[in-house]
């Protein structure tokens, strides 16, 4: 009998060389002989942990959000109490620092940082329906966050208005990254951006200003 110890070791080594894999070649060409033979393990292990490679895809895209949990402050309890308001506007900002501090991080760290953030951007630009129920899940808090604070803000707007503007959010924090390169050569700096709290500051800003809340700006 296998320890138990063994099996987890096993099973996390296969992970990782499956985070690895499907980043560099995509889960149609990626095979679970080579994604094994990385992992140093027997090809039978994948069968036995995960039933098969769509179960180790999405176990390992599981294994990334697991590990880099982004935890969101939870918006006002009191959503029509004199400090509602104000506290909407803080979070609003705290979300938006911390999605750029995870995603930024990313890109600058390990192989196997640098692997989850393009699996995870991959399949969140176009998910495959096997696992799509698993994006969503993972996306739930900090949407249904953002979704909360928007609706302190701005009860005014329909849903479907108010999901633009969670759109416009996301994808401004989402483009600073996939396009941190372009950037860079557009502005002729090599090493942007040197002070992510202060693009963070203008990201939270410019959708705080889009939203037209105007004691984000007192004296403006």
């Amino acid at each position: 009998m296998t320890h138990p110890e063994t099996e987890q070791s096993s099973r996390i080594r296969l992970l990782e060389a499956a985070i690895l894999c499907f980043a560099e070649k995509g889960f149609d060409a990626t095979g679970i002989r080579e994604i094994a033979r990385r992992a140093q393990a027997n090809s039978a292990l994948v069968q036995y942990h995960f039933g098969g490679k769509t179960g180790l895809y999405a176990e390992a895209l599981r294994h990334i959000f697991n590990s880099r949990p982004v935890m969101p402050p939870l918006p006002p309890a009191d959503t029509e109490g004199p400090e509602a308001r104000r506290l909407a506007i803080l979070a609003v900002g705290e979300m938006i620092e911390s999605l750029m501090n995870e995603l930024m991080a990313c890109s600058g760290g390990t192989e196997l940082d640098q692997a989850s953030l393009l699996l995870v951007t991959r399949e969140l630009q176009s998910p495959r329906q096997d696992v799509a129920d698993l994006i969503l899940e993972h996306l739930r808090p900090t949407q249904e966050h953002l979704m909360a604070c928007i609706r302190i803000l701005r009860p005014d707007l329909e849903r479907l208005r108010a999901l633009e503007f969670l759109n416009s959010i996301f994808g401004q924090v989402v483009h600073l990254h996939n396009n941190l390169k372009l950037i860079r050569l557009v502005r002729g700096e090599p090493d942007y951006p040197r002070d992510l709290k202060a693009v963070a500051r203008h990201i939270t800003e410019f959708s705080l200003r889009g939203l037209a809340i105007p004691e984000a700006f007192p004296g403006a």
